[in-house]
């Protein structure tokens, strides 16, 4: 096991991020501590039989079921249940094993229970490794509403093991790419290029994908450690995904999360354009990095007008400006706020028409 870095933090204090090579030895390990409460969603305790479930026999086990419907109140007061019959106590620890669904329901059962208890995390899926198992954010959805509730509570320790990446499909492993994509641009060119330069190999190769995820997480750390209460600087991270989660919402999450955001960034990136903050030149430059990881979609019929208004419910918005991050070229991010207006509908409706697939 080799420690790839720390991440500061005014709740932890700090929290540690570890590139394991052996999966099973070190749940093994962990399974020896009495204190010990692993909670692992089913598919990969179904994926992982021999690897997890064997490492971790004879320890109090809850699996979770996880999916949009479940990351809610009451299923956490399920979980929660389920901890209470096995005598969970104050001073036990429980062990995430799953992706960000697992994360957001083992994240907020954990600083609720007790008023609080340590949690450990094992992120399975390329989104969760390369980018939601720092920065201590979580989110809950309550009735219809999408991660209304949440906390600030990450965990003392983070196992990055690329075994699990061996089981997703080429559609999270491009879900994974958009968002490494979207850090990548916020601190330069160089590495959203590498990504275009060997795209298939990371479709296709597993054993490239650390290297990414390390820079990845690199880069969120630096803004973090500054802002990790999302009230400034980090903003900038919203770049794509106002205008991504807004694709996301109204193809009933047809669109893969990093692929919607894909969009978004180069959807962005043309009203970034239009607005006289980048030239032809660096727009097509990022076009031609952003396009490999764009799926079919336009934006045409009925679809503007359901678009647009899932844009005005956008948390970040002031009256009637949509608040998004626009970019000045790879590495100067800006928060901006346009008007809600015909002008914009018309600038979606040229970027489809130019760009649509």
């Amino acid at each position: 096991m080799s420690k790839s870095f720390s991440v500061s933090s005014k709740i932890r204090g700090t929290y540690d991020v570890y590139f394991i090579d052996s999966l099973r030895e070190h749940l093994t390990q962990l399974a020896t501590q009495k204190n010990n409460i692993f909670l692992i969603d089913a598919t990969v305790a179904q994926l992982f039989k021999n690897d997890i479930q064997q490492a971790v026999a004879g320890s109090r086990i809850v699996i979770l079921h996880c999916n949009e419907e479940n990351k809610t109140i009451n299923y956490a007061q399920e979980i929660i249940r389920e901890l209470i019959q096995q005598d969970v106590r104050k001073n036990d620890v429980l062990i995430a094993i799953g992706g960000g669904i697992a994360q957001d329901i083992v994240t907020f059962i954990s600083s609720i229970l007790f008023r609080g208890v340590n949690w450990k995390f094992y992120p399975t899926t390329l989104l969760a490794q390369c980018d939601s198992c720092i920065g201590s954010k979580s989110s809950i959805n309550f009735d219809q509403f999408k991660n209304l509730l949440g906390t600030f509570n990450p965990p003392s320790e983070i196992f990055i093991n690329s075994t699990f990446l061996n089981t997703l499909s080429e559609s999270e492993i491009r879900s994974g790419i958009g968002e490494m994509l979207h850090y990548f641009f916020s601190d330069g060119i160089d590495l959203a290029q590498e990504v275009s330069d060997n795209f298939n190999q990371l479709l296709t190769d597993r054993s490239v994908l650390p290297y990414y995820i390390e820079n990845s997480l690199r880069i969120k750390k630096a803004i973090i450690e500054i802002d990790e209460f999302d009230t400034s600087i980090r903003h900038i991270f919203n770049y794509g995904h106002t205008f991504g989660h807004a694709i996301e919402a109204i193809t009933h999450y047809g669109i893969p999360h990093g692929q919607a955001i894909s969009i978004g960034m180069d959807l962005a990136n043309y009203i970034s354009l239009s607005l006289n903050m980048i030239t032809d030149a660096q727009f097509t430059q990022m076009h031609s990095i952003l396009v490999k990881n764009i799926p079919a979609f336009k934006f045409e019929g009925s679809i503007i007008d359901q678009y647009l208004k899932a844009l005005s419910k956008d948390k970040k918005n002031v009256g009637n400006k949509l608040g998004c991050i626009l970019t000045r070229g790879p590495g100067r991010l800006e928060k901006v706020f346009i008007d809600m207006d015909e002008k914009l509908k018309t600038l979606i409706l040229n970027y489809t028409e130019a760009y649509g697939y």
